[in-house]
């Protein structure tokens, strides 16, 4: 039993570090599934993206994504007279990241004569001391990197109000494996959705 509940900690532990992005939505109430059954798609937000996301296949991907995960929450994809509005935004921004790694002292490892007895005579030999590291404080360190947002908005069309708004945030190192990760991004955004 001890085993079993070991490695699913150990996989739940895996799979949650696999994903570098962090999910997040914010709504007034929850959306009502009886009110709202159909969507469309507007235009992109004002999106302050690189060449990361400014391209058709990031885009596709993107509307694609978010449409068939619509589909499987319930919604059908109708552009006359939808019930909601659906709208996405892509910013890569870069940021300055502050980073602490500990500092350690490696004191010089020796030879260190001794003397020990072997059957009443004194013999001389010398021992390999290496002591461990010391522990003396923090580093600092900053580092650039490419910071990622993903959001997608989801309008009343008769208000024109934002109902529901999902994101994930995450760090860029890779544009082709960003591009590629759409769909699970898309996917795990949509789990916030009531």
């Amino acid at each position: 039993m001890k085993k079993q509940v070991l490695m699913l900690f150990v996989i739940v532990t895996m799979a949650s570090a696999c994903s570098s992005y962090n999910y997040y939505s914010v709504t007034h109430k929850p959306v009502d599934r009886t009110k709202y059954k159909t969507f469309a798609w507007i235009p992109e937000g004002q999106s302050k993206s690189t060449s990361i996301y400014n391209n058709d296949i990031a885009t596709d991907k993107i509307v694609e994504s978010a449409s068939q995960e619509m589909g499987n929450k319930g919604f059908i994809l109708q552009s006359e007279n939808p019930d909601l509005l659906l709208r996405y935004t892509a910013v890569v921004k870069k940021e300055i990241k502050d980073y602490t790694e500990p500092v350690y002292y490696n004191a010089p490892a020796r030879l260190l004569p001794r003397v020990g007895y072997y059957r009443g005579r004194g013999v001389y030999y010398y021992s390999y001391y290496n002591p461990l590291p010391i522990y003396v404080g923090d580093q600092e360190r900053s580092i650039r990197v490419k910071a990622n947002s993903i959001i997608i908005d989801m309008i009343d069309r008769k208000t024109s109000k934002v109902i529901w708004r999902g994101w994930a945030e995450g760090e860029v190192n890779n544009p082709e494996k960003a591009i590629n990760e759409i769909p699970q991004v898309i996917g795990n955004i949509f789990k916030k959705l009531p």
